[in-house]
C-alpha cells in the first residue's frame, strides 16, 4: 500500500497517519461514494452546518481512495460542495486496498466530525471482523469504537474463518494463540513478572479480559494452576512472586481482599489510570466542525480554556489564602468541586443515551 505507513501496520492504520498525504483539488464530479458506513444516509441537520461553516472557513479535506476515486472519510462534506456549487474538493488521495478503507473509515469517524451511530459500528465491526478474522478482539474494538466484549459477541455469531495457526494478531502487532487456557497462562506470567501491575493494566497488555485475569489473580494467590480445573500443586503451576503467594493460615477473613460483583476475590490495584489532560484534546476538539462552528461549541471552548487548562494550578495558592477567609472559601471549592462532578454526569448520561 502506497500510504508510507509501512508493511504490517494491521489495526494501527488510521487517519492519523496521513497527515503527510498531500492535499489536492480533485473535481465533484469524479469521486463516488464508497462503503455506506452509514445506515441512515446523509444527515439533513449535519450537512446543513458544513454548508453554514464552508461559506466561513476552509473545510478539512475529503479522504479518497486512489483506486477508483471513491470517498472513504468526508461524504457530508462532498454534498456539501455539490449543494454549494463548488467544481472542485480539497482531498487527500490514499493507495489503499478496499480493506484498508474500511479500516481508515471506521477509524476516522470515530475521531472527529458526526460520529456513528451504535448500529453503523456494529455493522462497522461485522465488516472488519469479516475482512480481517486474524485480528484480535481488542484490535477491531479500537478500529470500530466498541469493546472487546462486544467483537468477541460478534465473532461468535459470525461465519468468519478461524485464523490459521489459531493466532491473533494484537494491537501491539504480536501474534497470539488463542487456544484454551492460553490467555490464562499469558496473564499469569504477566503478573508474576509485573507483581505491581493493575487488572486493567495486566488485560491491556496481554489482550485477556478484566474477568478472566480477576480469576486468575485470585488463582495465583491461593497457589494453584491460572487455568480453569487446575489443582494445586500440580506441574502446570507458575512460581509466584512473594507478593502473590497466600499467607500462611491467614488470621481473619477482614484481611483477604474484597470480592468482585461476581464474589471473585480482588487483586489489590495500583491508582486508576488518569484521563487525558485537556491540553491534550483541546486542539482536536476544537476541529471539530459540531464544535467549532457552532456558537454553544465556541462558548464551551472558551469556558474549558479558562477552567481545565491548569486544574492543579489551586496547589500553588492554597497559602495565598489569608487564614481569615479560610472558612468562607473552603465550602465555595468544594460547591464548585460538586458542579464539576454533576457535569460529568450529565456528560455520561447523555453518552450512555446515545
Amino acid at each position: 500500500m502506497g500510504t508510507g505507513m509501512g508493511p504490517g501496520v494491521g489495526p494501527g492504520i488510521g487517519p492519523e497517519n496521513l497527515g503527510k498525504t498531500p492535499v489536492q483539488e480533485l473535481p465533484v464530479h469524479a469521486l463516488s461514494p464508497g462503503l455506506h458506513l452509514r445506515q441512515g444516509g446523509i444527515n439533513a441537520a449535519y450537512l446543513q452546518l458544513l454548508i453554514d461553516a464552508s461559506g466561513r472557513s476552509q473545510l478539512p479535506p475529503v479522504l479518497v481512495q486512489k483506486d477508483g476515486w471513491r470517498v472513504i472519510d468526508g461524504l457530508h462534506r462532498l454534498e456539501a460542495a455539490k449543494l454549494c456549487g463548488d467544481h472542485s474538493i480539497k482531498a487527500r488521495l490514499v493507495d489503499c486496498t478496499d480493506a484498508e478503507a474500511l479500516v481508515i473509515a471506521m477509524k476516522a469517524n470515530s475521531s472527529h466530525g458526526l460520529p456513528l451511530s451504535k448500529a453503523d459500528r456494529m455493522g462497522g465491526a461485522e465488516r472488519v471482523l469479516m475482512a480481517h478474522p486474524e485480528w484480535s478482539d481488542r484490535a477491531i474494538a479500537s478500529v470500530t469504537g466498541l469493546s472487546a466484549k462486544t467483537i468477541a459477541s460478534l465473532r461468535g455469531r459470525s461465519a468468519c474463518a478461524t485464523p490459521p495457526g489459531g493466532q491473533r494478531l494484537g494491537l501491539d502487532g504480536k501474534l497470539r494463540s488463542v487456544s484454551a487456557g492460553e490467555g490464562r497462562r499469558r496473564a499469569a506470567a504477566y503478573i508474576t513478572a509485573h507483581p505491581d501491575a493493575t487488572l486493567r493494566e495486566v488485560a491491556r497488555e496481554t489482550e485477556v479480559s478484566l474477568g478472566t485475569v480477576h480469576d486468575v489473580s485470585a488463582r495465583l494467590r491461593r497457589g494453584v494452576s491460572p487455568e480453569r480445573g487446575g489443582l494445586r500443586g500440580t506441574g502446570a503451576r507458575l512460581t509466584l512472586h512473594p507478593a502473590d503467594r497466600p499467607a500462611q493460615a491467614p488470621p481473619a477473613a477482614e484481611h483477604a481482599p474484597a470480592p468482585d460483583a461476581e464474589g471473585l476475590p480482588l487483586r489489590r490495584t495500583g491508582p486508576a489510570e488518569a484521563p487525558p489532560a485537556w491540553e491534550t484534546v483541546a486542539a482536536k476538539v476544537a476541529n471539530d466542525p459540531c464544535v467549532r462552528y457552532t456558537a454553544g461549541g465556541k462558548e464551551f471552548l472558551q469556558w474549558m480554556a479558562l477552567h481545565a487548562t491548569d486544574p492543579n494550578g489551586w496547589q500553588d495558592l492554597v497559602n495565598a489564602v489569608p487564614a481569615h477567609w479560610l472558612g468562607v472559601i473552603a465550602p465555595i471549592a468544594e460547591s464548585v468541586s460538586k458542579e464539576w462532578s454533576l457535569f460529568a454526569e450529565r456528560l455520561r448520561s447523555r453518552q450512555e443515551a446515545v
